[in-house]
């Protein structure tokens, strides 16, 4: 909810202000996440309060650094190489995230308060590292609006600009696959998988979404893998959740590999289509969809798992597969 509310806020500020500064504070935000959890011990209260600050530092983050990354790309005259640049960018990320994944479990196992302190140490070597960064002109900035103003062209734009509209509302689709990842330790716990690899499968899952990431851009041309591939990844989850076993681990990891896909290549198409000067403004608008749905298709996937089992959250999946 709180990503929700702030979401269209903050890229606005973003469009308005400044990227580089938001990108500045935004790891400190969410490094207070961290710091609470230490002294949460068990607290529920603390440990909702940690995920508020989590919260603001993502809302900071995701509008403003894909707006940057499109100017700098643009300015830099390499917009041809967006999808593959993006790409790049995911690579590292899940690449980042793969390697956490192991660290997290063997610290873990001495301590789960040192995984919290190390998970600070990155957030403030990232801000450092954003105050490097060389903003340069924004896409379009001819004069400067007001920070008002960002909002009502983002609406505008996205009430006129259909093919925006519609890849708007394929993200929001696709993002099932993020939201389905929230019940994996449920389903691997379901299957009698050792608390031990829990880290390990991480690895891979964060493995699949940057190798799918990085060579996404050599499918950007063929648009029928954006009808293909959730079919495909239909199949793959009515099999994981109507053999519930260990063998059908790879077909869920297989699920991600595709979504990575079609996710970096449609972020891709959105930035591409995006016309007016509010960019920040129009990425946190799908941002801000992403989150609804995200509360949406939690609320839905307890109350399945509640009627019939755990199982049923990833064979239901076909619905949304096939909107």
């Amino acid at each position: 909810f709180t990503s929700a509310i702030l979401e269209i806020p903050s890229g606005a500020l973003a469009d308005y202000w400044s990227r580089k500064k938001l990108l500045v504070i935004a790891p400190i935000i969410k490094a207070f996440c961290f710091i609470i959890w230490i002294f949460a011990k068990g607290n529920i209260y603390l440990y909702g309060l940690g995920f508020l600050f989590w919260s603001i530092g993502n809302t900071f983050l995701s509008g403003t650094s894909e707006a940057l990354l499109y100017d700098h790309i643009v300015y830099y005259d390499k917009k041809e190489e967006y999808e593959k640049i993006l790409g790049e960018k995911k690579f590292y990320l899940y690449i980042g995230n793969a390697i956490s994944g192991i660290l997290g479990g063997i610290i873990a196992y001495y301590s789960l308060e040192w995984t919290l302190i190390f998970s600070i140490i990155p957030l403030l070597l990232s801000s450092i590292f954003a105050s490097f960064i060389k903003e340069v002109p924004k896409i379009q900035s001819t004069e400067k609006i007001h920070y008002i103003e960002h909002i009502k062209e983002t609406y505008k734009e996205i009430r006129k600009n259909s093919k925006l509209f519609y890849l708007i509302l394929y993200s929001i689709w696709i993002s099932i696959f993020r939201n389905l990842e929230e019940f994996d330790q449920l389903y691997y716990k379901l299957i009698n998988v050792p608390l031990f690899y829990f880290g390990f499968l991480s690895t891979i899952y964060f493995g699949f979404y940057a190798i799918g990431s990085k060579y996404a851009h050599k499918l950007k041309d063929m648009n029928w893998i954006f009808v293909l591939f959730p079919l495909l990844s239909w199949i793959f989850l009515i099999l994981v959740g109507v053999f519930p076993s260990i063998p059908m681990i790879l077909f869920l990891m297989f699920s991600y590999f595709i979504a990575s896909i079609l996710r970096t290549l449609n972020d891709a198409k959105i930035q591409h289509s995006i016309k007016s000067q509010s960019r920040a403004t129009v990425t946190s608008v799908g941002s801000l969809f992403l989150n609804l749905f995200g509360i949406i298709f939690v609320i839905l996937a307890w109350i399945m798992s509640k009627i019939w089992n755990l199982e049923t959250i990833y064979t239901g999946t076909w619905i949304f597969l096939l909107i």
